[in-house]
């Protein structure tokens, strides 16, 4: 009854914050073309989420330099994720990548019928064979949620809404001639939708995105019945993370960010979470050693420093 209770909760969480995204995406679109631009902006959004999801994997990990990492040089690590997979459920076990990355990262892509996941060197290099093990049942629960799809949905309603407000902010600078002529009219309460919802829709997909975070992070102790193998990992992570952020940007720890403005929530809420769901340890998954895994020699022919792309990706 009380996972059931989550997952209802859960649920209207989504819905709701989905709902306040396509209000005020169907404001923006009215107030720029009337109806017609509440069905133009719903036009590409479908349009958008209908090529989205065909996105090979292995065309998104190549944008990151990634590399196929085989059954042959991992053979613990498929063995442990084919064991996740099918606790989770899954059709079938996610493609496992190597990221020549010195970023501490993992993230999964896809859905549950073409699943992929990948890991940078610096996460197969700095954590414990248990603390990945942890990672990739997070990684898995995303998938099994689906939560990639969702997140792309709630990104494109972001990135639609964004280019509106643009456009709208393009067509008064056009007419600001005009307007001091006294030829035409300029609605201030429209004017402010425009510059507020673009601010509003980051919000409404941060929130999202760090509630998914949580329910990955609760699922994962169900894969893996071991909270205390993803909270080292985590806390890992976020040494690792400001230290870098701090070489990078030149500036303070990253608690100093709001958290309304992460994508991720705060780690030590996060720890605690974890640990207090030891009483949902019922099967611990088990593991061949406490050492982490080897990358081989061939895969490191091109670790890249961190650095920022154009379209904001991190490697």
């Amino acid at each position: 009854m009380a996972e059931f209770n989550h997952k209802l909760k859960n649920f209207v969480h989504t819905l709701a914050l989905f709902l306040c995204m396509g209000v005020i995406l169907s404001l923006v679109g009215f107030i720029l073309a009337g109806v017609d631009g509440i069905l133009w902006a719903a036009a590409l959004g479908v349009l958008i989420l209908v090529i989205s999801p065909n996105i090979s994997p292995s065309f998104i990990f190549a944008m990151y330099g990634g590399r196929l990492l085989s059954a042959n040089d991992a053979p613990g690590l498929y063995q442990v994720t084919q064991e996740l997979a099918a606790r989770a459920g899954l059709p079938a076990p996610p493609e496992l990548y190597y990221l020549p990355s010195q970023l501490m990262n993992a993230f999964s892509v896809g859905t549950s019928a073409n699943p992929a996941i990948g890991l940078s060197d610096s996460l197969l290099n700095t954590l414990s064979m248990r603390e990945i093990i942890a990672v990739l049942a997070h990684e898995i629960s995303h998938i099994q949620h689906n939560d990639v799809r969702v997140m792309t949905y709630a990104d494109v309603l972001n990135r639609i809404t964004n280019t509106l407000s643009l456009a709208g902010f393009l067509l008064i600078f056009l007419n600001l001639p005009l307007y001091f002529l006294g030829l035409v009219t300029i609605s201030w309460f429209a004017l402010g939708v425009l510059i507020v919802a673009p601010t509003i829709m980051g919000f409404l997909q941060l929130s999202l995105s760090r509630m998914k975070e949580f329910d990955a992070d609760r699922q994962a102790v169900l894969l893996t019945g071991d909270p205390e193998g993803l909270a080292m990992a985590l806390s890992k992570l976020e040494v690792y993370e400001s230290s870098i952020f701090d070489i990078l940007l030149g500036r303070g720890h990253r608690g100093s960010i709001p958290s309304v403005l992460r994508t991720h929530p705060d780690t030590e809420e996060r720890i605690k979470r974890l640990l207090s769901l030891k009483e949902l340890s019922k099967q611990t998954l088990k593991y061949s050693n406490h050492n982490g895994f080897s990358v081989p020699v061939h895969y490191q022919k091109s670790i890249r420093i961190p650095r920022r792309h154009l379209g904001g990706f991190w490697y």
